[in-house]
């Protein structure tokens, strides 16, 4: 079967002499001339992100308060047990995208799956220890950030280059969000009905009977990256091209660009700033009149903008190539920012505050990968994007929010936080105005590096 040809008048996404941009009906058609592996693929994403700890984070909700109860701890103590794994996971990124840009997503994915299902199915077996249930918790949520997180992202961007974005957004981004949807009432039917244990017994049973199957028969990579006319499509059982072989930047070169610098601090702080409103909006808005069943209702709104955002975010990366497709979404950002501080209780404001903010942080988790690739190629993405992302979970995700409450306790109300978190928005919308523009492809897509003082050059403004 043959490689897909690139869309009409189409240069793989990302580069500033691209020809000029395609319809998005002519984009869109283009997706048919991708070979049968390659949807094949994309199945076992999609349902290795259905599963993924990401989707399952949703169960830990309805966890917290059998588990305290079976084991006669605090409920603080039981959402620690759970919140550490969540927190420290992340972390194995960097060595699981080592592992696939060495030997493969296929290598990786395969026995980690299994690792991952059995571990998972193996905390239904632990007694009231603390350390115990912490470090089962860790290894089964590790395991899942390397079999799942560390390969997809590589998978997506070398079977689809020329709708990367796209890729992105509905097979790993818009596949966890509505997952996570789709378990969260059933995690709860399941544990009121079967009890905690059970639930996890079912759990692990899904991850092998469902994506352990779908990672072994249909998980292929092409023979070399990035996907172009000229390479042939693996044979099972046989392997890919050394990562040396790829294009792009090594791992410590890339880090030390400005590019990465840049695209680090606009990704974190823009995650801080929305999950800082979303993570503390009960109380915030509760100063401001609105009761928990509103700020529910707008916390949905923000989880299903975010799906919006994602997609958005992908069809705007694909058709424009440009890192300054991501601006719009720092103005949602700021935008939603300043309407924070007309919401007093109408719930109007408070419905397009969450709604502009959903739009960014699903707008964020598709554009990391993408500038990743963009920028650094395909040589060392796996673990440039796993630190990239590991970064973003720590500091915009954990500590951002963590530090916004802090602020407000020291100085009694939000207000000194909320003029705060804004005018980080707004050093975000000027960052994201002046990131590097993407490098020009390398005349020879077989070449291992590129030179040095080019490569410096190339993503200078």
């Amino acid at each position: 079967m043959s490689a897909p040809q690139s869309p009409p008048e189409s240069a793989p996404p990302g580069q500033p002499d691209a020809p000029a941009t395609v319809s998005l009906r002519e984009s869109l058609s283009a997706l048919r001339a991708y070979p049968t592996p390659a949807w094949k693929a994309a199945i076992a994403c999609v349902l290795a992100m259905a599963f993924s700890p990401p989707a399952l984070v949703t169960a830990v909700t309805f966890l917290i308060d059998p588990v305290a109860k079976d084991f006669g701890w605090s409920h603080s103590e039981t959402l620690t047990v759970f919140n550490i794994p969540t927190v420290a996971a992340p972390f194995v990124l960097p060595l699981a995208g080592r592992l696939v840009d060495r030997w493969g997503a296929r290598a990786v994915a395969v026995p980690g799956t299994a690792l991952y299902a059995l571990s998972t199915a193996a905390v239904a077996l632990v007694g009231a220890n603390g350390v115990e249930l912490t470090a089962i918790l860790l290894v089964s949520t590790a395991l899942g950030y390397t079999s799942i997180l560390g390969v997809v992202y590589k998978v997506v961007s070398e079977w689809f280059p020329h709708h990367r974005g796209l890729g992105y957004s509905l097979l790993i981004g818009a596949t966890s969000s509505l997952a996570g949807a789709a378990l969260s009432p059933l995690s709860q039917l399941s544990i009121d009905h079967f009890g905690w244990r059970t639930t996890y017994l079912l759990i692990g049973g899904c991850v092998l009977l469902i994506v352990f199957p779908a990672q072994y028969f249909l998980m292929y990579e092409p023979a070399s990256a990035p996907l172009t006319d000229g390479n042939p499509l693996p044979q099972p059982g046989k392997g890919r091209l050394a990562h040396k072989e790829l294009p792009g930047l090594p791992l410590g070169r890339a880090l030390r660009t400005r590019a990465w610098w840049y695209m680090v601090l606009v990704l974190t702080v823009a995650a801080g700033v929305a999950m800082s409103v979303r993570l503390n909006a009960v109380s915030l808005f509760g100063d401001r009149g609105y009761s928990a069943t509103e700020v529910s209702l707008s916390v949905s709104v923000m989880l299903v903008a975010s799906v919006a955002g994602q997609i958005f975010a992908g069809i705007a990366l694909d058709r424009w190539r440009t890192p300054r497709a991501f601006v719009p979404f720092m103005v949602c950002l700021v935008l939603g920012m300043l309407v924070v501080f007309v919401a007093t209780g109408g719930m109007w404001a408070l419905i397009l505050t969450m709604a502009l903010l959903g739009v960014v942080t699903g707008a964020e988790s598709t554009t990391g990968p993408y500038f990743v690739g963009c920028y650094f190629g395909m040589r060392a993405f796996a673990q440039i994007q796993g630190i990239t992302l590991g970064i973003v979970s720590l500091v915009g995700i954990g500590l951002f929010p963590v530090v916004a409450e802090g602020v407000a306790e020291s100085t009694g109300g939000y207000t000194a936080t909320l003029i705060a978190l804004t005018a980080g928005s707004l050093i975000v919308l000027a960052l994201a105005i002046f990131l590097p523009r993407y490098p020009k492809p390398a005349e020879s897509p077989a070449v291992s590096e590129p030179e040095p003082s080019d490569a410096g050059e190339r993503i200078g403004n």
